[in-house]
C-alpha cells in the first residue's frame, strides 16, 4: 500500500467525519427557533383552560409542538472564587446552546428545557459528576445580580433539577455566593428524560419544571406580574461541572407573561 494511498484514505475519512459532525450540528440552525440574547424579551404562551398535559410535567406531550421554541447561548460562569478556576477543563470553556419554551394556563406556569449532551451522567462520585439544569428568577427587578442575587435584600428564586433524581425539582433561594438555601415550600414539580441518538452529539436531555401560578412563599418568584427576569444554568457532568463551575446565561432574559396590569415587584 503506497503512502499516497494512505494519505488519500486518511483525507477521505476525515472528510466523512467532518461531514457527519457538520450534519449533527445542523439541527442547531433552525429558522423556526428564535435566537434569544440576554436582555431580549420572550412571550409566555397561553394554554387554553381545557388543554392539559398527559401528566403534569410531561416532557414529550404533543402540546409542546404547538409552543414557540427559543434558543439561547450559555457561557462558563464567571468564577466567584479562585478555587472554581482550578476545575475548568478544555470542554467546560466552550459555550453551549439551551432550547427553552415557556407557557402558562390560568393556574400553572411551565418551562420546558432541552439541550444536547453526548453522555448521560447520573451519579456523583469522587471523579464523576451528574448532569443538571436550573432556572433562576429575579424576585425583584433586573437590577438583581444574575450571579445568585445581590444580597439578602435582593435575592433570587432557583428551580434546580438534577439527573440523579429525574422526577424532582428543588425550590431554592439565594442572596449571593454561598447563600443557596432550600425553601420550606417545595411546590415546584418536574420531570426529565434522556434521549440517546445514533449520533452521540445529537443525544439530549428534556426537562419540564412547573409551579402553580400563584405562590405565597417569601422567596417564591411572583409569576403573576407583567414581566419576569429569568436566567438559566446547565451542568454537564462529562466536563466535570459542579457547583459554581457551570454554563449560564450572562444577565437576564425577560419573560412577558401577557398579564397586563399585573402587579410588578
Amino acid at each position: 500500500m503506497t503512502t499516497r494511498f494512505l494519505l488519500h484514505s486518511s483525507m477521505a475519512c476525515a472528510l466523512v467525519l467532518t461531514s457527519a459532525a457538520t450534519w449533527a450540528d445542523h439541527t442547531e440552525i433552525n429558522p423556526n427557533i428564535t435566537e434569544i440574547k440576554p436582555g431580549d424579551s420572550v412571550q409566555v404562551a397561553r394554554l387554553p383552560d381545557n388543554i392539559y398535559l398527559r401528566t403534569e410535567d410531561d416532557p414529550d406531550d404533543i402540546i409542546w409542538d404547538r409552543i414557540p421554541m427559543y434558543r439561547t447561548e450559555l457561557f462558563p460562569a464567571p468564577p466567584v472564587h479562585q478555587s472554581v478556576k482550578l476545575r475548568f477543563d478544555e470542554g467546560a470553556n466552550r459555550s453551549k446552546h439551551l432550547h427553552f419554551q415557556v407557557a402558562r394556563s390560568s393556574e400553572r406556569f411551565y418551562v420546558r428545557l432541552q439541550w444536547k449532551d453526548d453522555s448521560q451522567d447520573t451519579d456523583t462520585t469522587v471523579d464523576s459528576f451528574r448532569d443538571g439544569v436550573a432556572i433562576q428568577y429575579a424576585i425583584g427587578d433586573t437590577d438583581t445580580s444574575y450571579m445568585m442575587g445581590s444580597g439578602p435584600e435582593n435575592p433570587v428564586n432557583i428551580w434546580y433539577w438534577r439527573a440523579d433524581d429525574t422526577n424532582r425539582v428543588e425550590n431554592l433561594a439565594a442572596g449571593g455566593y454561598r447563600s443557596t438555601t432550600t425553601l420550606d415550600e417545595q411546590h415546584v414539580t418536574g420531570a426529565g428524560a434522556y434521549y440517546p441518538d445514533a449520533i452521540e452529539q445529537d443525544s439530549l436531555w428534556r426537562v419540564v419544571m412547573s409551579r402553580p401560578l400563584s405562590a405565597d412563599g417569601e422567596h417564591d418568584v411572583d409569576l403573576a406580574r407583567e414581566q419576569v427576569p429569568i436566567a438559566f444554568a446547565v451542568w454537564q457532568g462529562s466536563d466535570n461541572e459542579r457547583d459554581g463551575n457551570k454554563r449560564v446565561t450572562h444577565t437576564w432574559i425577560l419573560l412577558d407573561t401577557g398579564l397586563e396590569g399585573a402587579s410588578d415587584s
